[in-house]
C-alpha cells in the first residue's frame, strides 16, 4: 500500500509511513501541566500556591494501522517499529506532518501493546514522552547579529537561545546586552570563540573546554540569556563574530 501522501510522524530520520503505518483519526491535542505546588494554610481561604516556574512533559499519543508487509509478518515488522521508537534513552526531534512548522523534542519509553485481531493490519497506539515546548523549525537557523541592532521573537514566550561569538580580550570583562540586561564574559573566559547553550546551562570554546561558570554566572547566580517575546535589541563589547540560533518556541499541544 501506498502511503506516502498520508499524514506522519518523522523521528530519528524516518518517518512513520516507511514502515506501512498510516495515522488514524484519533489524535488528541495535549495542554502541559504547569508545575505547581498547593499548601493548605490554617485560617486562609485558599491554598498557597508555590510555583516552580516550569512545565511537566507530556504524553503524545500517535494511534496508528499497521499494514503487513508482503513477505513479513506483524510481529517482525513490530520488532521494527519498536528498534527505532525506543531503544535510544535521549530526546530527539519529533516532526509531525500535519502542523511541520513546529517540531517537539520526544523520547519513546513507554510499552504499549494491541489484541491481534486481523492478520492484515494492526491497530496500535505508540506513545511518546515530549518536552512541553514546541520549537519553530525557522528558529534553529543562524543569524549573525551587529552590536546595536535587534532580533525579534514571534513566539508569546521566551526562548533559550545558542550564541556564539570572538572574545577579543583576554585582559576585560566582555559584555552582551539584551534590551539593556547586561550579561558577562568574565576575562578568565579568554579570547577565541565561544559557544553559550542557554538550554543545556553551558558554556565551551572550541575544543570543548567548559567555561560556564565565566559566561553564565553573576552576582546573583546563574544567569542565562533569554529571549523575550518581541523585540530584543542587542549590543556587546569587545567581541565579534557574535552569532545566534534562536530557538522560538511555544507551549506544546
Amino acid at each position: 500500500m501506498d502511503l506516502t501522501n498520508y499524514p506522519y510522524f518523522q523521528f530519528r530520520g524516518r518517518k512513520s509511513n516507511e514502515f506501512q503505518m498510516r495515522i488514524r483519526n484519533e489524535m488528541e491535542f495535549v495542554i502541559p501541566e504547569a508545575s505547581l505546588d498547593f499548601t493548605d494554610v490554617d485560617g486562609r481561604n485558599s491554598e498557597v500556591i508555590f510555583d516552580r516556574g516550569k512545565y511537566k512533559d507530556i504524553e503524545k499519543i500517535f494511534p496508528v494501522r499497521i499494514y503487513r508487509e508482503t513477505d513479513k509478518s506483524i510481529a517482525t515488522q513490530l520488532r521494527d517499529i519498536a528498534g527505532w521508537l525506543y531503544l535510544a534513552h535521549d530526546y530527539s526531534p519529533l516532526l509531525f506532518s500535519e502542523y511541520d512548522e513546529y517540531y517537539y523534542k520526544a523520547l519513546g519509553y513507554s510499552g504499549t501493546s494491541a489484541p491481534d485481531k486481523v492478520r492484515e493490519w494492526l491497530d496500535i497506539d505508540f506513545s511518546l514522552k515530549c518536552q512541553p515546548f514546541v520549537y519553530r523549525l525557522d528558529g534553529e537557523d543562524e543569524r549573525e547579529i551587529m552590536s546595536g541592532k535587534s532580533i525579534g521573537n514571534p513566539e508569546p514566550i521566551s526562548s533559550l537561545p545558542l550564541i556564539s561569538f570572538n572574545k577579543m580580550i583576554a585582559t576585560e570583562d566582555s559584555h552582551i546586552y539584551i534590551n539593556g540586561k547586561q550579561f558577562r564574559i568574565a576575562k578568565e573566559a579568554g579570547t577565541g570563540i565561544i559557544t553559550i547553550d542557554s538550554e543545556t546551562g553551558i558554556a565551551y570554546k572550541n575544543g570543548g573546554v567548559n567555561v560556564s561558570k565565566y559566561c553564565l554566572m553573576n552576582q546573583s547566580g546563574y544567569n542565562p540569556i533569554v529571549l523575550l517575546p518581541g523585540e530584543n535589541e542587542i549590543s556587546f563589547n569587545n567581541i565579534n563574530q557574535f552569532k545566534i540560533k534562536p530557538r522560538w518556541r511555544n507551549i506544546a499541544v
